[in-house]
């Protein structure tokens, strides 16, 4: 008698009892994960294979596109800035192996949905107080504004603290996109085009800035030794990461100071490498004959030159969408 009162106490324990829920990770332990979990290709470094069409472009040209794509989207209309977000990101994952394109086009479209709810929340989140000069039309006996024809509506929101309006949507529309295909379509010219290839471009463009005075050749190498050294911060940064998570540190008990405190040892951590990788790089430069971003000559990597056909099918589909936001605008 006594072994089956047992035997049912401890199946209404058993049944009583739910199990034991895993322990949520800190805040600090999932960015650390998140970011060693990062592709090992720096981003925007350029990746030669596999080769597309938008590898055969000169460098000169997709610099131009990069250039005239900001100025039209400035003055195109909301339907044709979304439609040049559509398609750079359509490009994008045409140009770009999986692997590349799909984390970029997600934490980017993350950035751009952000910045679009924060701006069509808060443009008109707050409406200016004023004071009407003239006298309300019913103490002068005339009638009331009439509603606009057609159902027309400045106010699309209003809920309590939040009111989104139609010039609020043309601003986020605005500012997403405007992100959106600068930062994308930046990405895209990096990853298909060697940095030699940039600088050179870049010089060519600028060239007629040096009959000016213009230190063409110091912005050209300036640009060289700025890409050359994004794989370098990059290799940097993963290496302290990986390091603090070897050890192993108890986020939940460190605290947001503690954490804190870390975060800032890493940044100037980070920082001094940085600085002797630098050091480093200007002995070497050193050492091998340099006199000058004047008298330096940039050897191209050995990819195969731009194809003519490509260069007139992105001249002409430039020509094609400059035309078609400039008549529709």
């Amino acid at each position: 008698m006594n072994s089956t009162r047992a035997r049912l106490l401890c199946f209404a324990v058993t049944v009583g009892t739910s199990p034991a829920r895993p322990a949520k990770e800190p805040l600090e332990a999932r960015l650390l994960m998140s970011f060693l979990n990062l592709t090992s290709v720096p981003y925007s470094s350029y990746v030669p294979a596999p080769r597309t069409a938008l590898h055969d472009v000169h460098a000169v040209i997709k610099q131009v596109w990069l250039l005239l794509l900001l100025l039209l989207l400035a003055r195109a209309s909301l339907g044709a800035r979304f439609a040049l977000a559509a398609a750079t990101a359509a490009l994008s994952a045409v140009a770009l192996p999986p692997g590349l394109w799909r984390p970029q086009l997600r934490r980017l479209g993350g950035l751009a949905a952000l910045l679009f709810v924060f701006t069509a929340i808060g443009a008109d989140g707050v409406p200016p107080v004023l004071q009407p000069r003239s006298v309300p039309p019913g103490i002068e006996g005339l009638p009331g504004v009439s509603p606009a024809a057609g159902g027309y509506r400045y106010v699309i929101l209003h809920l309590w603290l939040i009111t989104v309006t139609r010039r609020s949507i043309a601003l986020a529309v605005s500012a997403a996109s405007l992100t959106f295909v600068a930062l994308q379509s930046a990405s895209l010219c990096l990853t298909t085009t060697p940095p030699e290839e940039l600088a050179g471009a870049l010089r060519t463009l600028l060239a007629p800035a040096g009959l000016l005075g213009s230190p063409v050749a110091d912005i050209g190498l300036t640009l060289l030794l700025s890409l050359r050294f994004m794989a370098l911060v990059f290799d940097e940064a993963r290496n302290l990461a990986l390091g603090l998570a070897a050890r192993g540190v108890a986020w939940s008990q460190l605290g947001p100071g503690g954490s804190l405190q870390i975060a800032m040892r890493l940044i100037a951590r980070l920082f001094a490498n940085l600085m002797l990788r630098s050091e480093s790089i200007a002995v070497a430069m050193t050492a091998r004959g340099f006199a000058g971003p004047a008298a330096h000559v940039v050897h191209p990597m050995g990819d195969r030159p731009s194809s003519p056909l490509a260069n007139a099918a992105a001249l002409a589909l430039l020509a094609g969408v400059a035309a078609c936001i400039w008549s529709f605008s």
